[in-house]
């Protein structure tokens, strides 16, 4: 059944918009200002999950798991449906960007990106891409404890991407959560889509 699935993603949808709409043009807000004193310890860790959501790392992953899917005689529908779900879904936050036009934190500490801050285009990233991940892997035909295994790994790691953008300064908290938001309305509409038509997103493995 894949309302639950749209009954999610509209919820996640709707929280987003109206976080949107209070942060976009004001000053940051109590949830925003103790995110300074985040910023600057474990840069290092930092850098590494932040950069695993930029396009080049994604663009490795990405032809890595097509190199794989081809090699393997795996669907290659299924690498190619996180993708081009990430694609779109970036195409899409930049969009957003303009729209909710928030101002970034002036602290940076690593990459200065032009730009407007809300939604998280890397939080976005972490939950479109390796939670898009995180559902084949779990639909898939693997023993369970590898699949389990791998869940936590993968939700670890989206965790950590939306940590690293508070304490590299490139984000405020509230632009996490809304990049969150908005990856998880996302993901849930790309899955109940998939479950609902060719199921290439959730087909076994």
């Amino acid at each position: 059944m894949t309302w639950p699935l749209l009954a999610a993603g509209a919820v996640c949808a709707v929280l987003f918009v109206w976080l949107g709409r209070r942060v976009g043009d004001h000053p940051p807000g109590r949830p925003d200002v103790p995110s300074r004193a985040l910023r600057g310890p474990a840069i290092g860790p930092a850098i590494v999950f932040t950069d695993s959501g930029y396009g080049t790392v994604l663009t490795v992953l990405s032809i890595a798991s097509i190199a794989a899917a081809f090699a393997l005689r795996a669907p290659v529908g299924v690498p190619l449906t996180v993708v081009v779900s990430q694609i779109l879904s970036q195409a899409a936050v930049n969009a957003l960007k303009v729209v909710f036009a928030r101002a970034r934190p002036n602290a940076w500490l690593y990459r200065h990106e032009l730009g407007y801050s809300y939604p998280s285009g890397h939080a976005t990233t972490a939950v479109v891409f390796y939670g898009g991940w995180l559902v084949v892997l779990w639909n898939s035909s693997l023993p369970p404890a590898v699949r389990a295994a791998g869940a936590v790994v993968l939700t670890f790691w989206a965790l950590g991407i939306g940590w690293s953008r508070i304490v590299l300064g490139a984000h405020y908290p509230t632009d996490v959560i809304g990049g969150y938001l908005f990856g998880t309305a996302w993901l849930c509409a790309v899955t109940a889509l998939a479950a609902g038509g060719t199921g290439v997103l959730t087909r076994h493995i």
